[in-house]
């Protein structure tokens, strides 16, 4: 997808305070709370989602609460250790979350999607694996056997016997038996993807207005020139490192390293917190969780303030 700046941009009216200093241990704490009341939510309840969909969901925000202790963990050296960058390409995983819960709050099936699409990947390595290994006689038994487990999972995740065998042909030229036409399984839409299966609102708008900040942050992840530098300037060891001062390498990863990947991975895991409001309207601790956690971000940087004016604002505002 390309999303253009003149259709993805937000007017400021008021500033932030630039000078305002980020707690990250209080955030730490308010992701947690968000987590912990997503999670206990999940619990009950909900049309269209039976407990198997709602386990995937709260598994989803174990995972971000998980990899939001990784960034911590991984940007604890400081400026002076040039592995701290990668702790941007984590916070890529943190949107990519989000963006895959936003579909799946807009209906169930988009859980059942993803959980085949995974089973699918998952039959694709173990098909991989075993053709690979066919002629050595230590994997005889595992080339031969049938994978049990693994067809039950499909079954589980609503794989039906076509899509499976359409799997097989697709993939080793298995012939399709005679009765069984093919039965393609949907691909999990990706950021990009997934904004043009939200309908045009303001829901919409959020998610094209963090795109850019997604793709920024996939840069990360593909060896972007960017992404080089800063650890170039970060390695003490780097002959580079000598045309910055220590107060400019340190600036540089306190607002462009350590500040991005702290803003962005709690921004996720409180803006998921405050869409599953929309699907427990009557659970006041979840909504006083996210408006908690917003009370924070609205004015951490001006990209979460475009997206607390654009969306959040308005969704717990009417929640609440």
């Amino acid at each position: 997808m390309k999303t253009r700046v003149s259709e993805c941009l937000h007017h400021h009216t008021t500033d932030i305070d630039p000078q305002r200093q980020m707690d990250s241990k209080e955030w730490d704490r308010l992701a947690n709370i968000c987590v912990v009341r997503a999670t206990t939510r999940l619990k009950d309840d909900l049309n269209g989602y039976d407990k198997e969909k709602r386990d995937h969901i709260s598994d989803m925000f174990n995972s971000m609460a998980a990899t939001n202790r990784g960034i911590r963990r991984l940007l604890d050296p400081g400026w002076g250790d040039p592995s701290t960058v990668d702790a941007l390409a984590l916070a890529r995983l943190q949107l990519e979350g989000l963006y895959a819960l936003c579909l799946m709050f807009e209906s169930a099936q988009y859980v059942d999607c993803f959980r085949r699409y995974y089973w699918q990947t998952t039959y694709v390595q173990y098909l991989l694996m075993r053709e690979e290994v066919l002629g050595l006689p230590r994997f005889q038994e595992f080339a031969s056997a049938t994978p049990i487990d693994l067809i039950r999972l499909g079954l589980q995740f609503g794989v039906t016997n076509a899509q499976l065998c359409t799997v097989e042909n697709e993939e080793l030229g298995v012939p399709l038996p005679p009765d069984i036409n093919k039965e393609f399984i949907e691909r999990f839409p990706t950021p990009g993807q997934a904004i043009d299966h939200i309908a045009q609102d303001n829901k919409r708008r959020m998610l094209e207005r963090l795109y850019p900040k997604y793709q920024d942050l996939c840069s990360f992840a593909h060896g972007s020139g960017r992404a080089n530098l800063f650890k170039l300037m970060f390695d003490e060891r780097s002959p580079d490192a000598k045309f910055a001062t220590d107060r400019e390498r340190a600036d540089r990863f306190q607002h462009h390293v350590l500040g991005e990947a702290f803003i962005t991975s709690f921004f996720s895991i409180a803006q998921a917190t405050s869409e599953l409001t929309l699907l427990y309207p009557h659970c006041t601790d979840l909504t006083a969780a996210a408006i908690n956690a917003w009370n924070q971000l609205s004015e951490a940087s001006l990209w979460t303030k475009a997206v607390w004016e654009i969306r959040t604002r308005n969704l717990l505002g009417a929640i609440s």
